[in-house]
């Protein structure tokens, strides 16, 4: 005789060992003849990030200080989030010290300590920083490009 399962057992098409499957999303709305129709999800881009590599490449050429303890050590640059959630934006960057104010420092830095960091530099200051540092780089590819234009 063969061994038979229950039916108070799992199902591995419909159950799984932390309860049912979900079934995929169904909408409720129906067609003039009354019939259910079946409208997708609708999905949000998540991809909303500010992408602008001159810019970044710009301010690795340039000679930037720290913005926390004005050092010249390893510069890295760090990108400005109010949420874990929030996209990257090229534009609001500041830089910071590598090892020390940005990834493994323990006293206060962005990565390491970053409620330390958020209330001894708000984000309000952060946002004000990276916006001075990219209207000097627009302001200078201005220049350069009028002066490109003469010739």
């Amino acid at each position: 005789m063969g061994y038979k399962i229950n039916h108070g057992r799992l199902n591995p098409k419909k159950e799984s060992t932390f309860g049912k499957v979900k079934k995929p999303f169904k909408s409720t709305q129906r067609n003039r003849k009354g019939n259910k129709v079946n409208t997708p999800r609708l999905r949000v881009d998540v991809s909303q990030r500010i992408v602008d590599k001159e810019y970044l490449s710009y301010l690795h050429t340039q000679n930037l200080k720290c913005f926390c303890c004005s050092g010249n050590d390893k510069i890295e640059l760090h990108h400005i989030k109010e949420s874990s959630s929030d996209a990257k934006n090229d534009r609001s960057v500041i830089p910071l010290c590598g090892d020390k104010c940005h990834r493994l420092g323990l006293e206060l830095s962005a990565h390491g300590t970053p409620r330390k960091f958020k209330a001894a530099f708000p984000i309000e200051e952060q946002k004000l920083f990276a916006l001075k540092l990219y209207l000097e780089y627009k302001s200078k590819w201005s220049t350069i490009n009028t002066q490109i234009k003469k010739y």
